[in-house]
């Protein structure tokens, strides 16, 4: 049976798990710690490989997340020992958060039923796109930002640092008391997270910006690398008239520009119809599915 603990940030920062291929926002290091309660995650190291098993309650959160390798070990090597873990822990053999290509791994070795929820699904961009902003499509994003600059005068984009955490989470804790009583679980939880990430950047590799409006700060985000290739935007928020005023169109190009990547994640819209509409309105270069299902063999 595996030894599984909850997600250790030495052993998840290991640049050893960055290969390339990956761009789901759930195989990012940062996520697994910062989510770890919230869908009771834990990990397992043997043999080179290391293990998810997430107990969030819903199906498309409970189960084994796809392994990620140190080397080109195929899937069909470890199979039978997550059978095995399965089996000794009295737990159905169930995988979630699987994206096309490990889904058609886990199919070569054992017979799922699969089930997709649209909501999971990760937004992925050519970074080039959202720093360029070109093209009709995208004009009105330009002229979000223009709009923005010719409102207010002095305004600057900053790493996100020690320096400028502190601002940093200062926009977040506006955004959340702008939903006063009606603030949800889950924005609360998220806040949380903004918090944690924020107080240990370093040791989970969080970098991003903040957008000051002369020594106001208005905007931030909060990112880590997935792969080489691909960086996951965790978080980001504005508040008040800096937000309807374009705030946010002009953190996320500043942020596309500050990054040397060639796409990123913008993560999934969670169901939310505003959500998915902002998403949906930068044109994303395609999406990630998420599946999940539990084992027939």
């Amino acid at each position: 049976m595996l030894n599984w603990n909850t997600p250790d940030k030495t052993v998840l920062t290991d640049s050893a798990w960055n290969e390339s291929r990956r761009f789901g926002s759930d195989t990012a290091a940062a996520n697994i710690i910062l989510l770890g309660a919230k869908y009771n995650t834990k990990i397992a190291v043997f043999d080179g490989v290391l293990f998810r098993y997430y107990d969030g309650g819903k199906p498309n959160r409970s189960g084994y997340g796809f392994p990620l390798f140190r080397g080109d070990s195929g899937f069909d090597a470890i199979f039978g020992l997550l059978r095995d873990d399965a089996k000794d822990r009295g737990v159905p053999l169930a995988f979630c958060l699987c994206d096309e290509r490990q889904k058609a791994a886990i199919d070569t070795v054992c017979r799922v039923e699969w089930k997709c929820t649209e909501d999971d699904s990760d937004y992925i961009y050519k970074r080039e796109s959202l720093a360029a902003l070109a093209g009709k499509k995208l004009h009105r994003k330009r002229n979000h930002i223009n709009n923005f600059m010719r409102l207010y005068d002095d305004v600057e984009y900053r790493p996100l640092s020690a320096a400028t955490g502190a601002d940093a989470l200062e926009i977040a804790k506006k955004w959340l008391e702008e939903r006063g009583d009606s603030v949800s679980a889950d924005e609360r939880g998220e806040f949380d997270c903004i918090t944690r990430a924020l107080g240990c950047m370093d040791e989970l590799g969080i970098f991003g910006g903040v957008l000051y409006v002369g020594k106001t700060p208005v905007a931030m985000t909060a990112a880590s690398a997935i792969s080489e290739a691909v960086t996951d935007v965790h978080y980001e928020k504005s508040y008040g008239e800096y937000a309807a005023n374009g705030a946010f169109a002009v953190i996320n190009q500043k942020f596309s520009e500050s990054v040397s990547c060639e796409y990123i994640n913008r993560e999934e819209d969670m169901g939310i119809a505003g959500l998915r509409t902002a998403k949906e309105s930068y044109f994303p270069a395609f999406r990630v599915k998420k599946y999940y299902g539990v084992c027939k063999c």
